[in-house]
């Protein structure tokens, strides 16, 4: 059995993909396989994975008509041979020790169920820094704001078996797939992200994250909401129903408004380049918000303290790199 199955989707990626596809052919970890998928793209994509793959025999090629990148993951995830499945995306670039390096992690935790690790940010302008993406160790989805264990999805190397128990990706929450892949998680084990930068994530004007981050976050907030109520959430799918209907059962929309909107602000706030097209939320006019549904809500008093305490500590980092 190959131990690494590492899925890279791509659409119209071709000005970085072929740099993307060098730096997971370097891996100092042998024992892999690069399956490409290629949602219908119309640029020189198709050229640049066919000339990859002549060139190397672990490149797997598939080519589907565009369908997103739910479908291009399934279908990258059902021809997988890889006891561990890694993700990548066409524009980042994977340091040579990056599965090496995750491997060893799974291999020596078996509680932990899928790992991440650092990034190193960086972009046109240079360096912007190194994270992981996420603020919270452990899911907590008692509390309000929720407190979810995440990782950066191209990032990430998960089991297996466990992503074929969940059925793979699903598409209830449209450029939120990962964010709903690590609530569900939650059950089977431990979202890690190790002190190792193994991945640099670029950051450009036509990243999906950025053009959809309005979207992004929104659905975010949904899945949250509905991993609260995930059983009502199956019935509602087999239903066809929408699935924004049983997040406001959950959290009314004088809560869950304001909380989209928090997040919003959270992500562009720290952003060096903020997206021309989504303008920023108000966040001052939310945490002061005088409404009386919401200055008795003891969930919306929550959100207040957590607005306050982002500021500050956005404030407070901006201060130190200006001194």
């Amino acid at each position: 059995m190959t131990a690494v199955s590492c899925v890279l989707p791509v659409y119209n990626g071709a000005m970085y993909l072929e740099e993307a596809i060098q730096s997971v052919l370097r891996q100092t970890f042998p024992d892999f396989e690069l399956i490409i998928v290629d949602d219908g793209s119309t640029d020189r994509t198709g050229e640049i994975i066919a000339e990859a793959a002549k060139r190397d025999r672990r490149i797997i090629s598939l080519r589907q008509d565009n369908a997103g990148i739910v479908a291009a993951l399934n279908a990258g995830l059902r021809v997988a041979r890889g006891r561990y499945i890694a993700r990548m995306d066409a524009d980042d670039i994977c340091l040579p020790n990056r599965f090496a390096f995750q491997v060893a992690y799974l291999d020596e935790h078996p509680v932990c169920v899928l790992v991440g690790g650092l990034v190193e940010g960086f972009s046109s302008a240079g360096s912007e820094g190194i994270h992981s993406g996420g603020r919270h160790r452990r899911t907590d989805l008692k509390c309000f704001p929720p407190k979810v264990a995440v990782s950066i999805h191209p990032l990430i190397m998960i089991r297996r078996e466990i992503i074929e128990q969940l059925g793979g990706y699903r598409n209830l929450f449209p450029h939120a797939e990962d964010y709903d892949l690590f609530l569900r998680l939650v059950p089977f084990g431990s979202i890690d992200n190790p002190n190792e930068v193994i991945l640099r994530y670029r950051r450009h004007s036509e990243a999906i994250s950025l053009r959809h981050l309005g979207a992004q976050e929104r659905n975010a907030a949904l899945a949250e909401a509905c991993a609260i109520k995930e059983a009502e959430l199956k019935q509602a799918v087999a239903a066809n129903a929408n699935v924004e209907a049983i997040a406001l059962k959950i959290w009314p929309s004088w809560l869950l408004e304001p909380y989209v909107a928090f997040r919003i602000w959270r992500r562009i706030f720290n952003l060096s380049e903020r997206p021309a097209t989504i303008p920023s939320p108000n966040i001052a006019k939310i945490a002061l918000s005088l409404n009386p549904v919401t200055l008795f809500s003891r969930r919306y008093f929550c959100l207040r303290v957590r607005i306050v305490a982002s500021l500050v500590g956005s404030l407070s980092r901006r201060w130190l790199t200006i001194f």
